[in-house]
This record gives structure tokens, C-alpha cells and sequence, in this order.
């Protein structure tokens, strides 16, 4: 969990803010894309260094159990220190991840900035309404942070300003990409993960193959089909450490979710964008059901996320 105090002090480090906008000329909306410029910008410093532990465990990982493989079939007695060192490099990259608490300060600034991007645009509908009042039970709870930062922020712009490109519309793009890029990225999984079924098959029915053929014909000398057993045995775990990796890796990422996400809040924006041009206007109303269900949305991938946190094993 992370508190007030601590985002204070990291964001006066920040640099290069990102923007809602680029020209803003109210006082509270360049107090609110202040804020939500160093969310972003933390939120994305923090999801790198989560998705780098994500990767490097997901390779450390399955190297483990290769090497640990070959050190008791190939009899490379001096390959167990090369494990003894792999295992305390993923220990001290877990252990280095959580002490800084990565994957809590990636999800909680992202889930904070984009509440200051619902408080931004409908403070520029001229709505005067603090989102911390219509955040759903889950954000209040569990992130506290979302509803101090709020909570001090200037909402009343005294000017309504249309909204429907700016935010509705540009999300809309925003997340129509996002879901193709998830789907590719799945597919790219399914396909690595297909290859790597064969593969496990393949080194199974060699295997059957040869001790079948042994049983009736025994072209080995005992010395022979045991180096052989063994070579198999190895081909049969780098499959398998093959499909840990994929497991790890592409499991955290969570790619049926995120393209699930991203095509219900293209659905939400093309629904909003409908109703604007079916009462030709952007009423109050509206607007605020849009902010509802943006945050629940928000609160929604927030809980999704939480369940990602890399865990230390080596299966």
C-alpha cells in the first residue's frame, strides 16, 4: 500500500511529465495534469522494472532446471555451482523487487493517474464533482492514495469545454490499438506455446521409440543407450523448461484479460460516443456514467493485476 508521503517525495523527482493535453490554460487543470504527469511517469518507471523481474525470473527460471538437467544426466558435476549461483541471482532479484515494492507502485499510480484523468476531463466539462466521491468501494479500500491525492486537488474550472474528441474518442483509439497488440502478442504465445507441445511430444515418442526398440533388438552396448536415455531426458526438460518460461512469462502478463479490458472500454466509449451524437450534446448525466464505469473498470484491471506478482520458484 502505498500513502501521500511517499508519491510526494518520489514525484519531486520526476522528469519529462507527461500530459493529458498540451495546451491548458485553467489553473485546476494544469494542477490536475501536473499530477497525473508524475502518476504516469511513475507508473511506467515501476511497470518496467516489474515486467524486467517478470522476464528475468521467467529465463533464470527454467536455466535452473536445464542446467540442473545436464549436472545430473551428463554427470557435469561442476555445473551445479553455475545453479547454486542462478538460484541466489533469482533470489536476490525477487528480493530486490520487493523491498522497493514494484508491482504495488506500478498498479497503484497507474490506477491514480487515470482517476486524475477522469477528474480532468469531466472538470472540463465544467462538472463540478470530485471523482474521490465516485470511486468504487474497492479503490477506497485498497488504495487510499487515490482518494488523498483527490481529496487536495482543485476541481471548478468556472468553463465547459467539450470533451467527445479529447477524451472520448482518443481513448476510444487508444484502446482499439491496445487491443490489437494484446491479440498479436496472444497470438504469438499460443504459437510459441504450440511448437513447444510438439516439441515435449516429439522427445516423448523418441523416447518410447528407443526403449521399445531396445526391448526387441538392443542395438546398444548398456554404456551407449544409458548416454543416450540421458540425452533424451534432457531434450524432454528443455521442453519442459521451455513451457515454464512461456508459463512465467505470458502468464503474468495476462493477455486474455487485457484484450477482454481493452474491448470492453472500446465498447464503453463507442457507446458514449453514440448517446453524445444521439442527444447532440454533452450532458452531465452522461458524462458522469462514463466517469462510473471508467473507474470500475480501473478498479477491475487493478484487481486483475494484483494477482500477477511474480513468485519466487523454480518449477
Amino acid at each position: 500500500m502505498i500513502f501521500k508521503t511517499e508519491f510526494d517525495e518520489e514525484r519531486k523527482t520526476c522528469e519529462n511529465l507527461t500530459h493529458i493535453e498540451e495546451e491548458i490554460s485553467s489553473p485546476a487543470l494544469i494542477e490536475i495534469d501536473r499530477l497525473f504527469g508524475a502518476a504516469d511517469v511513475l507508473s511506467i518507471k515501476y511497470a518496467q522494472k516489474h515486467y524486467n523481474k517478470v522476464r528475468n525470473i521467467s529465463i533464470i527460471a527454467p536455466l535452473i532446471v536445464f542446467l540442473f538437467l545436464l549436472y545430473d544426466e551428463a554427470e557435469l558435476h561442476l555445473l551445479i555451482f553455475a545453479v547454486l549461483l542462478l538460484i541466489i541471482i533469482l533470489y536476490l532479484i525477487y528480493r530486490k523487487a520487493n523491498n522497493e515494492n514494484v508491482h504495488d507502485k506500478y498498479l497503484e499510480y497507474r490506477v491514480l493517474a487515470e482517476s486524475l484523468r477522469v477528474q480532468y476531463f469531466i472538470s472540463k466539462a465544467g462538472i463540478k464533482e470530485n471523482v474521490k466521491n465516485i470511486l468504487p468501494w474497492l479503490t477506497k479500500i485498497r488504495i487510499p492514495l487515490v482518494k488523498n491525492v483527490l481529496s487536495e486537488i482543485p476541481t471548478a474550472t468556472n468553463k465547459k469545454e467539450p470533451i467527445i474528441n479529447c477524451w472520448i474518442r482518443d481513448q476510444m483509439k487508444y484502446h482499439d490499438d491496445a487491443h490489437k497488440r494484446a491479440s498479436a502478442q496472444k497470438k504469438r504465445n499460443d504459437r510459441y506455446e504450440k511448437i513447444s507441445l510438439i516439441a515435449t511430444i516429439f522427445f516423448y515418442a523418441i523416447t518410447l521409440g528407443f526403449e521399445v526398440w531396445m526391448m526387441y533388438s538392443s542395438p546398444f552396448d548398456p554404456v551407449t543407450a544409458n548416454w543416450i536415455r540421458a540425452a533424451l531426458k534432457i531434450g524432454v526438460g528443455t521442453s519442459s523448461a521451455i513451457t515454464i518460461f512461456l508459463a512465467n512469462y505470458y502468464g503474468k502478463m495476462s493477455l486474455s484479460s487485457k484484450i477482454d479490458e481493452h474491448l470492453r472500454m472500446h465498447w464503453l466509449y463507442n457507446t458514449v460516443e453514440y448517446e453524445i451524437m444521439e442527444r447532440k450534446e454533452e450532458d452531465e448525466e452522461l458524462i458522469m456514467h462514463l466517469a462510473r464505469e471508467f473507474l470500475i473498470e480501473n478498479a477491475i484491471w487493478y484487481s486483475h493485476q494484483k494477482k500477477n506478482k511474480p513468485d519466487f520458484a523454480v518449477e
